[in-house]
């Protein structure tokens, strides 16, 4: 646990939160390897187009996906690399297109597929670090809750030796976070800056960075994760144990059995909603979800306080998840937000460094690529309610929690710099407001996370 100058090792941590044994590595090789895998037993994999829209039939079942234009201008005209949107029909879709995801989350509001307590999620900033070389390190692992989030945000980091001379360096915040100024790439950067961290890194140089958001509501916000014609995977469903902030194992553990569902459905010649329904009952026969289970309310304690998650997470470990018993509530992250006037704004600074870049800096090192000539995919709803209302009540805090600085306030509008985006999501969950949709950029553009 960290305080602003210091710490503490806690002196004996539950079984479930060991890693012991393993080795750590980059989740893009592992998935790279995976898909050639999949290649060698014959899958076709089309990188560079995406699905942009749900196809369903007359009665409502899901029967493919609609992949987006390309060559488009801003203007949204057609220019001389224009290919139309075309139609990929399939026996079953499935949705394993990440937290926060467009298609998902369109089916779960037309569906009314939603679990019991609304998504709760973080966001995720992360960079690959250069040190001297040292391989008696390689395998090291530090998590941390504390400093520097307050006492009523859930937030944590976490430091992976990875290689002789590589650090993964990270740091989670919660998205249901009371003060507007609120800014988890300068958080990130306080992480760094704190002595245990520079243990670590201390004369070392980023050269890699990433976000994400991470669906953290747990057991109580998975939402029905099958329909007539589709399935859903991995932090689609919201599959992450919100104790230990892990999800991959679970991921992959969920689309495996939906390959098994959909195998059965195969040799049966069946794809009807009951027989896709053996995706749920397989995953809920699964140990997984046990896993999910046990900690079913120590997000949600988190927000209340760090110490009621504290003691929330001891209950929950000490009964194998039975207390507490009841469902414990949580609002939307959005509405979380207060106004500026009852926060206290951050003024912590500290020069940039190679170790210390700056936000622009590590949007260069993610390689996230847009054509600069095609529509924005980041829209504002409406731009008079950001001046109008957002700025006088929050401070437009776009310009802070958004990990890439795609936001920026010019004279009395927002300006979007969408070829800074790195697809994070953010902006769709955390704004005040809900004035932001997030779309598809034209297939293939985006962050290119060759080392992470």
């Amino acid at each position: 646990m960290l305080t602003e100058k210091g710490g503490m090792q806690i002196p004996w941590v539950p079984g479930l939160m060991h890693a012991e044994g393993y080795p750590v590595g980059s989740l893009t090789k592992l998935t790279i390897y995976l898909a050639q895998l999949c290649e060698k037993e014959g899958a076709e994999i089309y990188t560079g187009f995406a699905a942009t829209e749900l196809v369903e039939d007359a009665q409502g079942r899901i029967i493919g996906v609609k992949t987006g234009a390309k060559g488009l201008d801003h203007k949204g005209g057609q220019k001389s690399n224009y290919l139309p949107a075309e139609e990929i029909r399939a026996k079953t879709v499935v949705l394993g297109e990440g937290a926060f995801g467009v298609l998902t989350n369109r089916l779960l509001n037309r569906k009314k597929m939603h679990g019991a307590r609304p998504q709760s999620y973080a966001v995720g900033v992360k960079e690959i670090i250069e040190v001297s070389p040292n391989p008696d390190r390689v395998g090291e692992i530090m998590h941390t809750f504390g400093y520097p989030s307050d006492m009523k945000t859930y937030g944590g980091g976490f430091v992976y030796w990875t290689a002789p001379n590589q650090i993964m360096v990270g740091y989670v915040y919660g998205l249901d976070y009371a003060n507007p100024s609120a800014n988890p790439h300068k958080l990130f950067r306080k992480f760094k800056a704190h002595p245990a961290v520079q243990a670590f890194i201390r004369g070392g140089k980023a050269v890699a960075y990433g976000a994400k958001v991470i669906p953290e509501g747990g057991y109580y916000s998975v939402p029905q994760l099958y329909n007539d014609g589709v399935m859903i995977v991995g932090d689609a469903g919201g599959l992450v144990d919100s104790l230990r902030i892990k999800g991959i194992h679970i991921a992959m553990i969920s689309g495996r059995l939906a390959g098994e569902t959909l195998a059965e459905c195969w040799k049966k010649n069946d794809f009807s909603k009951q027989q896709l329904g053996q995706y749920d009952v397989k995953l809920k026969a699964d140990p997984v979800w046990q896993q999910l289970k046990r900690v079913k309310n120590v997000r949600a304690g988190f927000s209340k306080h760090m110490f009621i998650g504290v003691m929330n997470a001891g209950f929950a470990w000490a009964t194998c998840g039975a207390l507490p018993f009841w469902q414990v509530s949580m609002e939307e992250d959005y509405k979380g937000m207060r106004p500026l006037s009852e926060c206290k704004p951050d003024e912590w600074d500290i020069p940039t460094s190679q170790l210390q870049p700056d936000r622009l800096t590590d949007v260069f090192m993610s390689g996230t690529k847009h054509e600069e000539d095609q529509p924005c995919h980041i829209r504002i709803l409406d731009k008079d309610r950001c001046v109008k209302e957002c700025l006088p009540k929050y401070g437009a805090p776009c310009l802070h929690f958004c990990p890439a600085q795609v936001y920026t306030l010019e004279e009395d509008h927002i300006q979007v710099d969408f070829s800074n985006c790195m697809h994070c999501k953010t902006c769709q969950v955390k704004d005040p407001l809900r004035n932001v949709e997030w779309n598809f950029p034209q297939g293939g553009d985006g962050p290119r996370y060759t080392r992470m």
